[in-house]
């Protein structure tokens, strides 16, 4: 189960029916998308959405795994509904880091913590004593960061000492879900490459990292190749591994094989800046600007930035009772802007909670200005998005250097590709075009990658089945001297914000 060509039943005939459904997990919903595949096209349709959030539980910010399940379930159901039929097949994708653990009878002990929890903060300084951040990052090619799978379990051990001789399996959300849909306990590449266990490239796990970490071994499953079969569910659906990481998915519909080089974003909850590459780049330069190597469902990398994206606008959203989003972006096209933009990776916005007021108590502490209404602050999040997805599009070329064309359009995939406010905002900061689109990239990387596991077709034909199906829209840069001047005010104000060696004052 580790090959990704063609599956032995393969037929070669367009007319080739199949029923795909991706569940698609984000940090504020379950959803099941179905995706029909016939005459050479694939076309999707949401058929159920649930809504879930984090919640206090003993203490911890806790997922509700029995809401993300039931929405599993009802999923399955929508799409039999809707066609008359069982799927043909089911994968699921979900942002990474997070996981759950067996017990030693192979039961579930308790639902996943979620990242955001403040656990991992408090035993960080112990973990980058026993093991030095560069060195981990030189054994991983990963960022060390608080939210990694690493952090949190090792904040797991010191706090529950006794989870040593509880714990049979840890598997991360996606696999975990698989696995108890009636896969076998395995872990998907891409899902393995963000927890900052494995090696570079997520071929096997770091057994230097566990042992540093006082991690077991015997907990971490066999590592498995992505867009392969995994098992089979009690109805007869087939599981499939579609790359468990959702960004890798989002990545997935660029439609490129493993040798390509490009930039992209993939916009949600999360920003990442990134560049598509044949191999991890594990060098000072690349852990100095803050870069991280993730697997591609096709087994390529991604070295990119994770950071904080639409959760920003979500978590004021949360704090107004204010649902209806286009309405707040329509009102942020109209108002001027600040002129100063906020760090989105800053520790003052990581955990959730009081949004607004962590954002205006921000921009008076390091500008002596705050937003003066909803408006303005919903356009000082779209101006720091921007400016952020910038500030690392000039990293990675310095770090990857001619490899990646300084001319030519980023690609900018995922829920923000609808979002064209924000899309003109990123193709000026970057002083470059912005392909924007599919907005359901996630969904259908994943639905692309059943195909490919089910032998319905090539991988050589995914981006043939792409250009049929959907239709990116390009986005010419407008003026970017506003955006200059908006990066350099931030990096006068705080020294957190990256410099490029490479940083363009004009277009």
């Amino acid at each position: 189960m580790t090959s990704t060509g063609a599956h032995p039943n393969q037929e070669s005939s367009h007319d080739r029916r199949h029923d795909a459904l991706a569940l698609d997990l984000g940090s504020s919903s379950v959803r099941g998308v179905l995706g029909r595949y016939q005459d050479g096209v694939v076309t999707t349709q949401e058929v159920h959405r649930t809504h879930h959030q984090v919640m206090e539980r003993d203490g911890y910010l806790t997922w509700d795994l029995a809401l993300i399940l039931e929405g599993v379930r009802r999923s399955i159901e929508a799409a039999t509904t809707l066609t008359g039929r069982l799927p043909d097949s089911i994968g699921t994708d979900t942002w990474g880091v997070d996981y759950g653990l067996l017990g030693t009878d192979g039961t579930l002990l308790r639902a996943p913590r979620a990242y955001r929890d403040a656990r991992s903060s408090r035993w960080a300084a112990e973990l980058d004593a026993r093991l030095d951040p560069a060195a981990a990052w030189r054994a991983t090619g990963v960022l060390p960061q608080q939210i990694n799978t690493i952090y949190q379990l090792f904040a797991d051990l010191r706090e529950e000492p006794d989870l040593t001789d509880r714990v049979g399996t840890l598997l991360p959300l996606p696999d975990l879900i698989a696995h108890l849909m009636g896969a076998p306990a395995k872990v998907g590449r891409t899902i393995a490459s963000t927890t900052g266990l494995a090696r570079p490239g997520a071929d096997a796990w770091s057994q230097p990292v566990l042992m540093a970490a006082g991690i077991p071994m015997g907990w971490l499953p066999e590592i498995v190749d992505d867009a392969t079969l995994a098992g089979r569910t009690a109805e007869g659906i087939d599981i499939v591994r579609p790359g468990g990481h959702d960004t890798a998915c989002a990545v997935h519909v660029l439609g490129l094989g493993p040798e390509e080089v490009r930039m992209f974003i993939s916009s949600g909850s999360w920003s990442l800046v990134g560049a598509t590459l044949p191999e991890p780049v594990v060098t000072d330069a690349a852990r100095r600007a803050g870069l991280t190597n993730e697997v591609r469902t096709d087994g390529g990398v991604r070295l990119l930035r994770n950071l904080t994206g639409f959760w920003l606008l979500q978590e004021c959203q949360r704090a107004w009772d204010e649902e209806d989003t286009q309405a707040l972006l329509d009102a942020a096209s109209e108002v001027h802007s600040l002129g100063a933009v906020i760090d989105p990776d800053d520790p003052a916005f990581v955990r959730p909670g009081r949004m607004p007021d962590k954002i205006a108590n921000w921009c008076l502490e390091h500008y002596g200005l705050r937003p003066t209404d909803r408006a303005q602050t919903v356009r000082l999040i779209l101006e720091s998005l921007a400016c952020a997805h910038a500030n690392y599009a000039y990293l990675l070329h310095d770090v990857v250097g001619d490899r990646l064309d300084p001319a030519a359009p980023i690609h900018l995939v995922g829920g923000g590709a609808r979002n064209t406010l924000l899309v003109q905002m990123t193709a000026s900061a970057c002083h470059r075009p912005v392909i924007a689109g599919p907005t359901e990239a996630s969904a259908l990387g994943n639905i692309l990658a059943q195909l490919e596991a089910t032998g319905v077709i090539a991988p050589s034909e995914r981006a043939d089945v792409i250009a049929r199906s959907v239709s990116p829209q390009r986005i010419e840069p407008g003026d970017a001297a506003p955006f200059d001047a908006m990066r350099e005010r931030l990096r006068s104000a705080t020294a957190s914000c990256p410099s490029p060696t490479t940083y363009p004052t004009t277009r």
